[in-house]
C-alpha cells in the first residue's frame, strides 16, 4: 500500500444488525500482527540511550512520530531525541499516557478484532494483504488520530493514537472549542468501539479510491460502496458502528428510508454538485439539514448503502472487486432497482 498519513476524525451492542449469515469462514487463514505500544516504551525509558535505541529498532514509525507528528523535522537527530525525551516527560503528556493505559491496559481483545478484519481483507482482497501491518500506539497530545506507511521492510504498519481513543473519558471539545474536529457528533466514535473500523477505513479508502464524480449520486453510490465493503471485513460488527450513527439515529435512518427518498427526489438532490448543498448528507454533520432532528448526518451515504445491497442482491455473483470497477453511479442505480420500503 503506497505510505500515506491519514488523519481520520464516530456502542451499542444488540442483537440485531450484528450478524452477516453469509460471511464466509476464515478461521483458516493465518494473520500475523503485532502491537508495539510506543508510549508505554518511550515512558518506560530510562535516559537518551534508551530511546535513541528504541527509534533504531523502529525507524520507520520514528521518523513519521517524529518527523511529522511532533513536528521535530528540520531539527538534527540528536536534538530530536532530546525533543522527544522532554515531550514524554512533559506533565501533561505523561497524564494522557495515565489515562491510555487505564484505558487500554490490555490490547488483546483489540488485536483479536483487528486479526479478525485481516481475514476477512485477505479473503476478500489477498493483493492487499500481503504485508499485513503490525500496529503501533502512541499519543500526540490530541493531534492525530491514525495513519498507515511503509516500514523498511516494504510491509505496512499502522499508527494509533490512542490519546484519540479516550472517549467519553475526555471532552475534546474543550481542547479547542472552535475546532469543529472536535466536536460532539466527531468525537462520539473516538473511542474503543470504533478502532478496528477506523483501521478498515484505511484499507477501504486505498481500496476504493475516489468518487467518480462530484454529483451527489456520485458520492453516494461510492460511500455505500465504502460501507458495504466495511461490513464486508466486519460482519459480526453492528450497523451502529460500520456507519458511526448513535443508535437511535441509525434506527430513524432505517425507518425512514422512502422519506429520505423523498427528500432527496423532491429537493433535486442526486445530480446536485454543488457542496454548500450536498455537503452535510454526505460528510461527517450533527444533522441533515431540513430533515427532522433525529436524522444524523451524512443520510445520503446510508441511502447509497441501500441502493449497494439492492444491487448485490439482484447480482449476488458480483465479486468486490467487479463492484468497486462500477463507476456509472446513473446505471448502477437502475440496475439495482432500488425501492425504498415504508416501515
Amino acid at each position: 500500500m503506497k505510505s500515506s498519513l491519514l488523519i481520520l476524525l464516530s456502542l451499542v451492542i444488540i442483537t440485531t444488525g450484528c450478524k452477516n449469515e453469509a460471511a464466509p469462514d476464515v478461521s483458516s487463514i493465518k494473520v500475523s500482527t503485532a502491537i508495539i505500544r510506543t508510549e508505554q516504551d518511550l515512558q518506560r525509558a530510562s535516559d537518551i540511550a534508551a530511546i535513541t535505541a528504541l527509534t533504531f529498532k523502529y525507524p520507520a514509525f520514528y521518523k513519521i512520530y517524529m518527523d511529522e507528528i511532533l513536528g521535530f523535522k528540520g531539527t538534527k537527530p540528536d536534538s530530536q531525541i532530546i525533543d522527544l525525551q522532554s515531550f514524554i516527560k512533559d506533565t501533561l503528556v505523561n497524564d494522557i499516557i495515565i489515562k491510555t493505559n487505564h484505558k487500554y491496559p490490555d490490547f488483546s481483545k483489540i488485536k483479536s478484532e483487528t486479526d479478525q478484519m485481516f481475514r476477512f481483507l485477505t479473503y476478500y482482497f489477498p493483493d492487499k494483504s500481503k504485508h499485513l501491518p503490525d500496529i503501533y500506539t502512541f499519543v500526540s497530545e490530541f493531534g492525530y488520530q491514525i495513519f498507515i506507511f511503509e516500514d523498511d521492510s516494504g510491509r505496512d504498519g499502522i499508527g494509533l493514537g490512542l490519546d484519540m481513543f479516550l472517549h467519553p473519558d475526555v471532552d475534546y471539545k474543550m481542547i479547542d472549542p472552535d475546532n469543529t474536529n472536535f466536536s460532539d457528533y466527531v468525537t462520539r466514535s473516538w473511542n474503543k468501539d470504533h478502532i478496528v473500523k477506523k483501521i478498515a477505513d484505511l484499507y477501504i479508502t486505498d481500496i476504493l479510491g475516489d468518487a467518480p464524480g462530484h454529483r451527489m449520486i456520485d458520492q453516494m453510490v461510492h460511500n455505500g460502496k465504502a460501507l458495504y465493503l466495511t461490513k464486508l471485513l466486519m460482519p459480526a460488527t453492528h450497523d451502529s458502528v460500520i456507519t458511526e450513527y448513535p443508535l437511535p439515529k441509525l434506527e430513524w435512518c432505517e425507518n425512514n428510508e422512502l422519506e429520505m427518498w423523498s427528500f432527496f427526489l423532491d429537493n433535486k438532490l442526486f445530480y446536485e454538485s454543488n457542496p454548500a448543498k450536498i455537503g452535510k448528507y454526505l460528510n461527517p454533520s450533527p444533522d441533515s439539514p431540513e430533515m427532522p432532528p433525529l436524522a444524523p448526518g451524512r443520510t445520503a451515504n446510508y441511502m447509497g448503502w441501500q441502493i449497494v445491497k439492492a444491487y448485490m442482491q439482484r447480482y449476488p455473483d458480483t465479486t468486490p472487486a467487479e463492484l468497486i470497477a462500477l463507476n456509472d453511479a446513473q446505471l448502477f442505480l437502475e440496475k439495482s432497482k432500488y425501492k425504498p420500503s415504508r416501515k
